[in-house]
């Protein structure tokens, strides 16, 4: 399994020791429904997908992922908005995890991500988590489609070290997800785009002597692009008398 390990606002207290936080105030109240190894829950809305996101909608209806140490989740969180990064340094991960989950939705009012039915079965941590439509009954929505994203602290006894999430998207599409969808640290990928270093041969640069290349003798060809090659601009001899 992947385990990895704007401004806030408290937007409600609700029963059984949930707090949910956001980017925004909110009176409602979360509805996190806990099971009995749950002693609290608390919910974040991080806002858009840390990831890019790195998955494609049309295969998958979200991403997720359990983090149960800090020092895991330094590439996904390190970039973060500075809320997210306090929610996540204020989790204390020897009596919590965190779950983090992003989905995706048809406009830009669906933009919360909402959790439910909170609970832990044979060390497996098990929720809903459900991309919601937060626009007032008279307030337009963008269309555009739009990812976004929430962390689900859990304090519980004993703590879970895996996760099953079951994830519905804006278009009411489900699907179950275990932090095993091959969305990783792009550090631990093999192979490397951008060295560090300078290559170990380099060429030598092409460079004309003397005064023959000089004056109207020579004209540059235009740039070519044949068979998956480019040809960059050459000087070829004129054949202007």
């Amino acid at each position: 399994m992947t385990q990895l390990t704007r401004r806030t606002a408290i937007h409600g207290i609700g029963t059984g020791g949930v707090l949910a936080l956001a980017g925004c105030t909110d009176d409602g109240e979360d509805g996190v429904d806990s099971g009995s190894a749950v002693t609290d829950t608390a919910v974040y809305q991080v806002g858009g997908a840390l990831t890019g996101p790195a998955w494609d909608r049309e295969s998958r209806r979200g991403f997720c992922t359990l983090v149960t140490d800090k020092a895991e989740s330094r590439w996904l969180f390190d970039d973060a908005p500075v809320g997210t990064g306090e929610f996540v340094e204020a989790t204390d991960f020897s009596s919590s995890v965190l779950v983090y989950v992003e989905s995706v939705g048809p406009t830009t009012c669906y933009n919360r991500i909402d959790f439910a039915d909170v609970s832990i079965e044979d060390g497996t941590l098990t929720a809903s988590a459900t991309v919601e439509n937060t626009a007032a009954a008279d307030e337009a929505c963008g269309e555009a489609i739009t990812y976004s994203a929430a962390l689900l602290r859990v304090t519980a006894d004993p703590l879970p070290d895996t996760l099953r999430l079951s994830v519905t998207n804006g278009w009411g599409e489900t699907a179950e997800l275990t932090g095993e969808e091959d969305v990783r640290d792009p550090d631990e990928l093999a192979g490397f785009v951008r060295p560090d270093d300078d290559p170990q041969t380099v060429p030598v640069s092409l460079d004309c002597e003397g005064d023959d290349f000089e004056g109207d003798d020579f004209e540059r060809r235009p740039s070519a692009y044949s068979n998956g090659v480019s040809f960059k601009a050459l000087l070829n001899p004129s054949t202007s008398e």
